[in-house]
């Protein structure tokens, strides 16, 4: 199992060493040795991760795996609204008014809708602004 992708939340952003900055933090980059907190996520969070996951960034060659599924695969489809999408091969970057930036990979949706990932306060109201 691969450990490599975790990164805690609000650490400095790391995965793509060409786009580290200061002022770009980790968000969503779980893995299942580390616990993280859940909470139920409201319909307008999902609508906006949703949307944002569909205008994703830093596309890669592979996909990374949902480890908390009961068979984990790579690349997973998601529908909202009638819409879809496969994530586990991009990111999403959410930038603040003050110049901060967040980065999670594209599976942040899944986490937060099928594993009740509760992101940081910060990112999800900078995510709704």
């Amino acid at each position: 199992m691969r450990t490599d992708m975790y990164y805690p939340d609000l650490t400095p952003y790391c995965y793509i060493e060409h786009k580290r900055a200061l002022n770009v933090l980790n968000v969503g980059w779980l893995d299942i040795q580390y616990p993280f907190l859940r909470k139920k996520a409201s319909e307008e969070l999902l609508d906006t991760l949703f949307e944002r996951c569909l205008h994703f960034v830093n596309r890669t060659r592979g996909y990374q795996e949902c480890q908390f599924c009961p068979v984990p695969t790579f690349g997973v489809e998601v529908f909202r609204h009638g819409a879809s999408t496969t994530l586990g091969s991009a990111e999403i970057w959410v930038e603040t008014t003050d110049g901060k930036i967040y980065a999670a990979p594209n599976l942040i949706y899944h986490y937060v809708v099928e594993h009740d990932y509760d992101p940081p306060t910060e990112f999800v109201e900078a995510l709704l602004r």
